[in-house]
């Protein structure tokens, strides 16, 4: 996969904040804006999605909670995990 070296990391994907009144889960909330901003070009293959805990700190949340919505994303397809390295933007799903 090719990596985008010399693109700075995004940090717009924390410029919304979570609705803390809603009965969908947190980890829920963050794993859907990051989809949204997968679909509109945000985030693209090869993006470097932050760590769990400047995603926690921006969101006010536990590191467990960003953990939980990229470890979905994981599984879905959507993002790699390399060790040493970050969590990275897949492309579609698998």
């Amino acid at each position: 996969m090719a990596h985008h070296a010399n693109r700075p990391e995004r940090v717009a994907i924390t410029d919304c904040s979570l609705n803390r009144q809603s009965f969908v889960p947190l980890y829920q909330q963050i794993k859907d804006l990051l989809l949204d901003r997968m679909e509109h070009g945000e985030l693209v293959a090869g993006d470097l999605i932050p760590s769990e805990a400047k995603l926690g700190a921006a969101f006010e949340v536990h590191r467990l909670t960003v953990r939980q919505a990229l470890y979905e994303l994981r599984m879905e397809g959507y993002v790699i995990r390399e060790k040493g390295r970050g969590t990275f933007v897949r492309g579609s799903a698998v």
